[in-house]
């Protein structure tokens, strides 16, 4: 017999299991907490964390104490970065050498190729701390000049909310969300500059810095900023109509474009909310739904499909219907089987959203149906928006809900993988065609 070894996809997944069930004991310890905690919370809160969704079953501010503010933080990063990153970190300062398998690891969680991928790793590292310290000098400066917060506070603050909205956690300190910036644009749109910025993902990134020089983008970045664009525009566009005379009722005219540019922003993968969810209509719901269904981009801290994926579907019906054998972009050609792969993560994503929501509904039938779509839908796309059920819930929702946002986080093929173990068939059969459509 040949000698069990625990494969990339495995190590991931067993990874972010160790690390939240790690989390989920030190927020039980007593200097972590002001109030008393279940291990059903503690579990919630430590995976929404690791997981960068944001969703809370509890309210952070009463319940955690700043050591408590600190794991959770440190939780969001990690997974934010990815749990990869302990280890190499460790490996590169040490002086180690990274091993072929550590590599095709990195590469797994990072879903980028294998070659380069300690280059890119370091860029990670360096992007990530270096907009994250960006984010928290102007934040501190603000806080403690606009609002009179002692030093101490606002970067307290300041450090939790940016590495928060960066990596895509939505996590907040206040209590509410960002309910009591509506009116402020600086809070909002510098908060949502840096969850647009996670959200497009580290490859691209990278050629952004590159830019000024090499005056040329890959095909990538360019659909990746593309799809970003058009979502956000498309986004804050339907929000504002449907929410003008709605929940955005008292606001001033440029008010209501700004939140409804915030919310669209947001919805993408990062759980703030400036206008109250659940004060929304039912339609601009579905909207929400939509695009935390589609989510970030691959490689970056946010959830989802992903921007490319939801754009290859689309390219991909578009040559069907016009009968073409091709699918161009850019005048570049695209492999059918990433159309393919495309619309298998779709295909399972929205498996895993629909048994979970039947389930849910299960253990909370007078909950509506709408509401627990939305909270899978949110757990799924690791967002962290919520219509305000998610504390309310009974604990056996909470444990879907967790393996909702598990799934979500570490991707579905990676979670699929992880459970069966690959083997290859070398049998041809006959084809035979069926009858579809």
């Amino acid at each position: 017999m040949g000698k069990w070894r625990i494969s990339p996809s495995q190590r991931i997944a067993l990874g972010y299991v160790a690390i939240c069930l790690l989390g989920a004991f030190l927020l039980l310890l007593p200097f972590s907490r002001k109030t008393p905690l279940s291990v059903v919370d503690a579990v919630f809160t430590s995976a929404s964390a690791l997981f960068v969704t944001g969703l809370s079953s509890v309210n952070t501010l009463h319940t955690f104490t700043p050591v408590g503010d600190v794991i959770i933080v440190a939780l969001v990063q990690i997974g934010g970065i990815g749990v990869t990153f302990l280890s190499t970190s460790f490996y590169l300062l040490i002086g180690r050498k990274i091993s072929l398998e550590e590599r095709r690891v990195l590469a797994e969680e990072r879903n980028t190729p294998t070659v380069g991928i300690v280059r890119l790793f370091r860029r990670v590292v360096f992007f990530s701390f270096s907009i994250e310290s960006a984010g928290i000098v102007l934040f501190t400066l603000y806080l403690h000049l606009r609002y009179s917060y002692t030093w101490a506070k606002a970067l307290g603050v300041a450090s939790f909310h940016s590495i928060s909205a960066f990596n895509n956690a939505g996590f907040d300190i206040w209590g509410n969300s960002m309910e009591s910036f509506t009116r402020d644009p600086f809070m909002l749109l510098l908060t949502a500059a840096l969850v647009i910025t996670g959200g497009l993902g580290f490859v691209v990134l990278v050629e952004l810095a590159r830019y000024p020089r090499q005056r040329r983008l890959s095909l990538h970045a360019r659909i990746v900023l593309g799809m970003s664009g058009l979502l956000l525009v498309i986004g804050t566009l339907l929000i504002v109509a449907f929410e003008w005379n709605a929940s955005m009722k008292g606001l001033s005219p440029g008010y209501k474009l700004l939140n409804a540019f915030f919310t669209s922003a947001i919805a993408r993968t990062a759980g703030f909310d400036s206008i109250p969810i659940s004060n929304m209509q039912e339609v601009t719901w579905l909207i929400l739904i939509l695009l935390m269904f589609i989510g970030a981009s691959p490689g970056s801290t946010g959830g989802g499909i992903k921007t490319t994926s939801f754009f290859l579907i689309i390219k991909t019906v578009m040559a069907s219907i016009r009968g073409r054998t091709q699918i161009v972009s850019g005048h570049r050609q695209i492999p059918w089987d990433l159309s393919q792969r495309a619309l298998l993560i779709t295909l399972l994503s929205s498996a895993v959203v629909l048994v979970c929501t039947l389930i849910d509904a299960v253990f909370e039938p007078n909950i509506p149906i709408i509401k627990i779509i939305f909270e899978e839908v949110s757990a799924y796309g690791t967002v962290g928006l919520t219509t305000g059920i998610t504390g309310l819930v009974r604990p056996e929702m909470k444990w879907v809900l967790i393996l909702t946002m598990y799934i979500g986080r570490i991707g579905i093929f990676t979670f699929l993988v992880s459970l069966v173990h690959k083997s290859q068939s070398r049998v041809q059969y006959v084809q035979e065609r069926i009858f579809i459509g």
